[in-house]
């Protein structure tokens, strides 16, 4: 195959930026970080310019605002990253330091480009970002270094092939190097244009959303719309228009995403936000005619329904074409007087044949994602407690009507990119449910929590199950943060077993513990 022109400037920037190893020279960073922090003093998440993707940081940043007294300062948090309005001319700088142990394969979801192989390995980060009315950017160095031993590892094949415990590296020590993120914008009063390869996350929850998470390493992409939320009152808007190309192929073998995703917000005593994300993975078949960027960026603009597409140059066979075509919407109501939020954000994959076709059988290839997070638990400002429910099972109507799992398309890597899913995290025909409940101070916080994960629900007679006990303990020492992660996972039917077992019958199992020590300073200048 040809590979991408590296005179796309795309390509130059992040390609040639965030992939290129550089030197080790983190350890100079480091020292020149810790003098810095002599003469500064930490500043709480919300003070910061930059509210990265990452789900880690969002209760922090969530609590804040719903202790904030002036609503106007108020984001909506379910489009990430973004850049606070009232942060102007400020540069945040942010290292994080990981240690982690790990007993058998790597199982973690939304970890980015930090890959947990069996044994011992660690991470180091330096996040330096800056906002002012008419540049922003972040840039972010890493290093990865990963032990990565020989683990059980359960072969499964289509859909199910790019789980997070997939063998992605080959056995070894596996050493990375590059850019995390690094994004560029030209913006007026927010609105502007930008190339990017940092994380998104696009959804209300907390631990899984149909259509962008930062499960995956980010890929590059340009974009167009809102860098923070946009203000006019007490009612926000906050969108984007998101274009990229998968791989490094040209011509018909070209992959590309495209997504429009925006949130209309009313901030108030109570909190209204109502979004729809609509996107696309095109390219890679031959339709009869040739297909290129340009085209897959003029995607987001087409018809609804099949029955309105029999015209289109790429649709020869009865208005369809091979492309995976995805729309959620999300809504999300918060109460922060009572530190309260409920969501739900509901999808579907298929492209509907009519309007009729969509209210007759609404449940076709649709998926859901529910929960809620509140603060302030039994009247004590430092408990919170949170439950998310997503499912993804294939629809009851698959009996009678050929229905399409989510991320089934094997032409699109079942919507992955370098070996891990950049949506849900649990994949397809499946479910995940998450409860925590916990303390959550100034100082120190004590969150232990619950996740229980199947997969296969309906394409296997037994789906594969994955129970999780994770605790999450972090401790304010001098302005550092001190993280430590536990987590124990018990699985069973890995694999997916045979007819002849019995339900009550524990096979295929695999039991994993992880921890990670982590350290983190945030500077403001």
């Amino acid at each position: 195959m040809t590979k991408l022109d590296h005179t796309n400037p795309l390509r130059i920037f992040c390609g040639n930026l965030c992939r290129k190893p550089f030197p080790i020279f983190h350890l100079p960073l480091l020292i020149i970080f810790l003098t810095f922090s002599i003469f500064h003093f930490p500043s709480p998440m919300y003070a910061q310019a930059y509210a990265p993707a990452d789900p880690f940081y969002l209760l922090s940043l969530e609590k804040e605002q719903f202790n904030h007294a002036d609503s106007l300062k108020i984001s909506s948090t379910i489009i990430r990253p973004f850049y606070h309005h009232n942060k102007k001319g400020q540069f945040t700088v942010r290292y994080r330091q990981e240690q982690y142990s790990n007993d058998n394969t790597s199982n973690q979801e939304n970890m980015d480009v930090r890959f947990i192989g069996k044994g011992r390995g660690w991470f180091q980060g330096l996040n330096i970002s800056y906002y002012n009315d008419f540049i922003a950017f972040s840039v972010e160095p890493y290093w990865l270094s990963s032990a990565n031993d020989s683990a059980m590892v359960f072969a499964r094949s289509g859909m199910f092939s790019v789980l997070n415990d997939s063998h992605m590296k080959p056995d070894g020590q596996f050493i990375s190097s590059g850019f995390r993120e690094a994004q560029l914008y030209l913006h007026l009063w927010g609105l502007g244009i930008g190339i990017s390869n940092a994380n998104m996350w696009w959804g209300p929850g907390i631990h899984s959303t149909l259509s962008m998470t930062n499960n995956s390493e980010g890929f590059y992409n340009y974009m167009l719309g809102t860098i923070r939320e946009l203000r006019w009152g007490k009612a926000g808007l906050n969108f984007r228009y998101t274009l990229g190309q998968l791989n490094e192929e040209t011509g018909n073998d070209a992959t590309y995403f495209t997504a429009i995703t925006g949130i209309i917000s009313y901030h108030g005593n109570t909190d209204l936000s109502i979004g729809l994300s609509r996107n696309y993975l095109s390219g890679g078949y031959d339709v009869g005619v040739d297909w290129s960027l340009q085209d897959a960026a003029n995607l987001i603009w087409e018809a609804l329904y099949v029955e309105d597409k029999v015209d289109y140059a790429y649709t020869p066979i009865w208005g369809h074409d091979p492309w995976d075509q995805t729309i959620s919407g999300f809504v999300s109501i918060s109460v922060p007087a009572s530190g309260f939020t409920v969501f739900l954000e509901l999808g579907t994959n298929d492209h509907r044949m009519s309007l009729g076709d969509l209210l007759t059988q609404p449940d076709h290839a649709s998926a859901t994602i529910l929960g809620f997070r509140k603060y302030g638990v039994f009247d004590n400002p430092d408990l919170v407690f949170g439950f998310e429910y997503a499912r993804l099972i294939q629809a009851y109507s698959h009996i009678f009507r050929v229905s399409p799992n989510w991320y089934d398309r094997g032409g699109y890597d079942y919507s992955s990119y370098e070996g891990r899913r950049w949506t849900a995290h649990s994949g397809a025909d499946s479910d995940d449910f998450l409860i925590f409940f916990g303390y959550m101070g100034n100082k120190w916080s004590f969150i232990p929590g619950f996740n229980y994960e199947r997969h296969g629900v309906i394409a296997h007679r037994i789906p594969e199950v994955k129970m999780e006990f994770r605790l999450d303990t972090r401790y304010k020492y001098k302005g550092f943060w001190f993280n430590l992660y536990y987590e124990y996972q018990h699985e069973q039917h890995l694999g997916f077993t045979k007819d002849n077992v019995y339900l009550d019958e524990a096979t295929g199992l695999r039991f994993t513990n992880t921890i990670m020590l982590g350290v983190e300073k945030t500077l403001i200048f």
